[in-house]
């Protein structure tokens, strides 16, 4: 059995969202891509600078919109590589990665929340738009 720290406080501390606007995921068995219609999914990884500066960034840029799409945060310790690689096609390293979400599959990716990112988001968000 894998310890869990829980994300939620940390989360809702550094979320521009109200937290009701936040899906948190502590356990990858709860979440299923083939589920969502629109949304994103950041993977969170509590000790990484890099995930709490996405996580920042992407709620305000979603704080300031007027279209609802869900928001799904990730509890990266939810995950094995296997179950990674099963659930998302990839491994996470805890770089606060994003994947923008249509009709169950992954329209977009961003590995690392870097001096690009803000660009990327608006430019991956009209994505799950048209």
């Amino acid at each position: 059995m894998r310890a869990r720290f829980d994300i939620g406080p940390m989360v809702r501390k550094y979320s521009a969202l109200p937290p009701e606007r936040v899906k948190l995921i502590r356990d990858i068995a709860d979440f299923h891509l083939s589920e969502v219609g629109r949304g994103i999914v950041i993977i969170f990884a509590t000790g990484s600078g890099q995930a709490v500066m996405a996580l920042q960034g992407l709620t305000r840029f979603l704080a300031a919109r007027d279209e609802l799409i869900d928001l799904f945060v990730i509890d990266m310790e939810s995950m094995t590589t296997q179950e990674m690689k099963q659930s998302f096609g990839r491994e996470f390293y805890g770089h606060g990665e994003m994947q923008w979400i249509r009709d169950g599959n992954v329209v977009a990716f961003l590995e690392a929340y870097g001096h690009e990112a803000e660009v990327l988001i608006q430019k991956y968000f009209k994505r799950l738009l048209d």
